[in-house]
C-alpha cells in the first residue's frame, strides 16, 4: 500500500499525484494485481486504492 504526505499542496495538487501515483503502480504490477484479485476474489480498483 502506499501512503503519501504532502504538507504545503493544495487539494488539487495532491489529487493530482495521488492520481499518478496510481497509474504508475498499475503499469508496473497491473497484470499481477490482476491475477492476484482474481485468485483471492478481491474487486481489483479496490485491491489498487
Amino acid at each position: 500500500m502506499v501512503y503519501l504526505n504532502y504538507n504545503n499542496l493544495d487539494e488539487a495538487t495532491q489529487e493530482r499525484l495521488l492520481s499518478m501515483s496510481k497509474e504508475e503502480v498499475e503499469n508496473r504490477l497491473g497484470e499481477q494485481l490482476k491475477n492476484y484479485a482474481r485468485k483471492h476474489y478481491v474487486n481489483y480498483q479496490t485491491l489498487l486504492e
